[in-house]
C-alpha cells in the first residue's frame, strides 16, 4: 500500500472514529422509568409558598406519610423505585416537579421539608457503557490514527 493511500486511510478512520458522538451510543433497549423520592429541609432554594400550602405530616394519606417517613430516614434524603407498584398511589410523580405536583411542604415534629417526588427515565446499562468506555476509547484510538497519519505524511516528505 503506497504511503498516499496509507495516509487517506489512518485520516478517515480517524475522522470516523473521532466523530462517534455523532453516531454513538446506538439504543440497544428501552429505557425504564424509576420513582424518586427525596426529603430535605425547606431552605433559601426552596421555591416560594404559602402557609395554606404547607401540610402537616399526619395528614398525609397513608401511603404518602410511609414514603414521606422512608426517605426522611434514608442515609441520602431519599429513595427510588422502578416497580410502579411500589409508588404512593396519592402522589404524582411529574418529571419537572413544581409546587403542588411533585413537591409538597410538610411540617414534622417543628421543622419544614421538601418533599419531591419525580419519574427519571434511565438508560439502558449496554447505552451507559457506549458512553463511559466506547466513546472516549474510539475517540482516543481515532486521534492516534490522525496522528499517525501526520507522522506518515511528514515522513513522505523526507
Amino acid at each position: 500500500m503506497s504511503r498516499h493511500v496509507s495516509v487517506a486511510v489512518l485520516l478517515a478512520l480517524g475522522g470516523l472514529l473521532m466523530a462517534n458522538p455523532l453516531y454513538l451510543p446506538v439504543p440497544i433497549a428501552e429505557p425504564t422509568t424509576a420513582y424518586a423520592h427525596a426529603v430535605q429541609p425547606v431552605g433559601p432554594e426552596t421555591p416560594p409558598y404559602a402557609e395554606g400550602d404547607v401540610v402537616d405530616r399526619d395528614e398525609l394519606d397513608a401511603d404518602a406519610r410511609d414514603a414521606f417517613d422512608r426517605a426522611l430516614e434514608s442515609p441520602d434524603g431519599g429513595f427510588t423505585v422502578e416497580d410502579p407498584d411500589e409508588r404512593a398511589e396519592s402522589l404524582s410523580y411529574p418529571t419537572g416537579p413544581t409546587l403542588g405536583d411533585g413537591l409538597i411542604v410538610v411540617a414534622h415534629d417543628g421543622t419544614r421539608y421538601e418533599f419531591w417526588t419525580r419519574s427519571v427515565e434511565r438508560e439502558p446499562r449496554e447505552v451507559v457503557l457506549q458512553r463511559l468506555l466506547v466513546q472516549p476509547v474510539g475517540f482516543l484510538v481515532g486521534f492516534l490514527s490522525v496522528v499517525a497519519a501526520v507522522a506518515v505524511g511528514v515522513r513522505d516528505r523526507n
